[in-house]
C-alpha cells in the first residue's frame, strides 16, 4: 500500500512540474513505435497506444520538448515507465520484462 502511495505522489508530482507543456493533440503524433536505446538494448515502444491511454497528454512523459524526454536513460524508464505500469496494473514491471537473460551461443 506504501509502495502505491509513494508511486501515485512521484506521477503526480511529475505531472505537476510538466503542466506547463503541450496538453493538446499534437499536431504530429510522431512514430507508431519508438525504439528507445538503452544501452545495447533496444525497446520498442507502442507510442500511439501510449498516446492514446494518456489522452494525448503529452507531459506525461515530455517534461520541457516533444520529441524528445529529458534524460532519458535507466533511472528515467525505472521511475517513470515501471510506476505507470504498477500503478495502471499493465506493461512490464518486473527485470526480465524488459531485461531477458542472454543465452550463451
Amino acid at each position: 500500500m506504501m509502495k502505491r502511495l509513494v508511486l501515485v505522489l512521484g506521477l503526480l508530482s511529475i505531472a505537476a512540474v510538466s503542466a506547463a507543456a503541450v496538453t493538446t493533440a499534437p499536431k504530429d503524433p510522431g512514430p507508431e513505435i519508438i525504439r528507445l536505446k538503452m544501452g545495447d538494448m533496444e525497446l520498442p515502444f507502442q507510442h500511439w497506444k501510449h498516446q492514446k491511454s494518456l489522452n494525448q497528454e503529452c507531459y506525461h512523459c515530455h517534461n520541457t520538448k516533444i520529441g524528445k524526454i529529458d534524460r532519458w536513460g535507466k533511472d528515467t524508464a525505472h521511475k517513470v515507465c515501471i510506476a505507470c505500469h504498477e500503478l495502471e496494473d499493465k506493461g512490464p514491471t518486473t527485470c526480465l520484462q524488459c531485461h531477458p537473460k542472454k543465452t550463451k551461443s
